[in-house]
């Protein structure tokens, strides 16, 4: 009989100035796992972002387990001091020794300025394992393809999210073993739902109902990363969230860029299926939904689903500004939307704005009446301090004018760093806002800042 192929999937530690588990978990990581044993080999996970139980939240939420480390070199002249988010380095490879020599090695990497963690587990994996067949995807070699494929010296394959043709190619020449299923992004429900079970303990699961987007703002990179959108069915959703629900999960966090575009025929059922469960789940979105798209009947329908928060995309409430980066929601319809909500039963503590802070040129006054405008609708305020991606409509734009050379070096990309500071927004400006923005929003720790 033919040996079944073994493959270890790792989520790297990260090395940062400062890292929180705002819900995450490697989503892309755990589909690719679950197609592959959807095929019948034998998957494992190893999940070095381990957080500290005793101070997980009621929501899900938990801080990552952290010691200091070593600042990148390149960032010394920064002052910034930098952590090791996740399991010790004598840990890992103490879970390495205790597992046996898979066939094939995923990693992934989402931040590009993460790619350190990423890169020491590929080596480390590769002195492990020096027979395995070792890939390197997400989010990071997607928007940085030539620079990961110089930084993973150890991976045979780096792969970008329009490579999965490649990648199922790879794997079944490599381990010389027919995969029974090869979704593509183009048909997402296609995919299997996602390894979560390879958890000893799943405080919740991600629900991604869709694939790309239909805004094309100019801070973001979805549709570089999607670039067509495509929806899952609401009844497989539905049955994602029995599925897991039968295995002891009660909380969900919704994956969505773009849940509520043509709500009726896509948001509204699925809520309105949520809500005749005959048992109660809780909902979260860390990514914020758009304001403008909201009507009374959908706002009704989060609060009878189990949304126990709503966080909304504010960004700014600047019309200049916002006309720059993509004009989604005006302020008359944001004012609108939180009026809905609140008519829907959310209290002022339970709706919650991203406000962006640090946009290249942008003045600190902006970010500040902003954030003024949206505590005075009764909103909790979570300031989003901007990230610079490659291939964004910013990033082109304005790259050059960084304080930092980040066109070349993914590091510099990190937020913490603030790289479009200047005299109009300088380090001090961003402490006093986000000193402002944890006083409009009184003792509440729930959010970026």
């Amino acid at each position: 009989m033919k040996r079944v192929p073994k493959v270890l999937l790792v989520n790297p530690p990260i090395y940062d100035a400062a890292a929180y588990s705002f819900w995450s978990a490697p989503l892309g990581l755990l589909q690719m796992g679950a197609i592959l044993r959807e095929s019948g080999m034998d998957v494992a996970l190893l999940d070095c972002l381990a957080e500290k139980e005793e101070k997980r939240k009621e929501d899900g939420r938990a801080p990552f387990v952290s010691r200091r480390a070593a600042t990148p070199d390149a960032l010394k002249e920064t002052g910034k001091k930098f952590r090791r988010y996740g399991m010790a380095a004598d840990e890992v490879e103490r879970r390495l020794g205790s597992l046996g020599p898979p066939d094939l090695v995923l990693v992934t990497c989402v931040m590009t300025y993460w790619y350190p963690g990423a890169a020491e587990i590929v080596q480390v994996c590769r002195e492990w394992f020096p027979g395995a067949k070792i890939v390197v995807g997400g989010i990071y070699p997607s928007l940085c393809y030539e620079h990961a494929r110089k930084q993973m010296k150890g991976a045979d394959l780096v792969v970008t999210n329009g490579m999965l043709d490649a990648f199922y190619a790879f794997v079944e020449e490599s381990l010389s073993w027919k995969l029974a299923l090869k979704p593509e992004q183009a048909a997402p429900g296609a995919f299997p739902f996602p390894a979560f079970d390879l958890y000893a303990v799943r405080h919740f699961v991600p629900l991604l109902t869709s694939f790309g987007c239909v805004y094309r703002c100019a801070y973001c990179a979805t549709p570089r990363l999607y670039p067509r959108m495509a929806r899952r069915r609401p009844e497989d959703v539905l049955a994602e969230i029995g599925h897991w629900h039968s295995r002891g999960v009660s909380r969900f966090v919704l994956y969505d860029d773009n849940f509520l575009f043509e709500a009726e025929a896509f948001a509204r059922p699925i809520l309105s299926a949520i809500g005749r469960l005959p048992y109660e789940i809780s909902v979260y979105n860390p990514n914020g939904l758009n304001a403008s798209l909201l009507d009374g009947e959908t706002a009704s329908l989060l609060a009878a689903a189990g949304f126990r928060e709503v966080r909304l995309g504010l960004e700014t409430a600047d019309p200049v500004l916002l006309k720059r980066m993509g004009g989604k929601v005006t302020r008359e319809g944001f004012a609108r939307g939180v009026e809905l909500l609140g008519r829907a039963g959310f209290s002022a503590g339970s709706i919650r704005a991203y406000v962006m802070a640090g946009l290249p040129m942008q003045r600190h006054e902006e970010a500040r009446a902003t954030i003024a405008f949206a505590s005075a609708l009764g909103v909790m305020v979570d300031l989003a301090t901007y990230t610079p991606i490659p291939g964004t409509e910013l990033f082109g734009r304005y790259a050059h004018l960084a304080r930092y050379p980040i066109a070349s070096e993914p590091l510099f990309q990190n937020n913490a760093l603030f790289p479009f500071a200047w005299e109009g927004f300088t380090e001090a400006d961003m402490d006093e806002l986000k000193a402002y923005a944890r006083a409009q929003r009184g003792n509440d720790v729930g959010g970026c800042v």
